[in-house]
């Protein structure tokens, strides 16, 4: 039987954190902002607090909403990478309702890690209409 689906993103993003280890922090947000799920490696220290996480997630569901916007002359938007001194920030659009947001350590697994992703939204097919 499945769960709910906070449930099963939940279960997604502990399978990202399994799989690749230099991800420090992993969220799934609706459309406005609003973290439906969301997982921190065990020994991980956030770097921002929970409004400034609030604040920078908003930030970036922004940034996705705008290039939806030009996505008839661009194509599609598959990720977007910020990089900062002490960590890398990973948006990733689930479908035009969800969007996943990683930290990483590093850059050495980016490509991989954008693949995994790709993956799991064909396997979670249901969940990302």
């Amino acid at each position: 039987m499945l769960g709910s689906v906070e449930t099963e993103f939940g279960l997604i993003l502990d399978g990202i954190l399994r799989m690749e280890k230099n991800v420090r922090y992993a969220a799934i947000c609706n459309k406005y902002g609003e973290i439906t799920a969301h997982v921190l490696r065990d020994g991980v220290k956030l770097h921002l607090n929970e409004y400034e996480t609030s604040k920078l997630i908003r930030e970036a569901v922004s940034s996705w909403h705008y290039r939806h916007q030009l996505s008839f002359k661009l194509g599609e938007g598959k990720f977007a990478l910020a990089v900062y001194e002490k960590l890398i920030r990973l948006t990733v659009p689930l479908n035009n309702e969800n969007l996943l947001l990683l930290t990483l350590d590093g850059f050495e697994n980016v490509p991989r890690i954008v693949a995994t992703i790709q993956k799991l939204k064909k396997k979670h097919t249901n969940l990302f209409k």
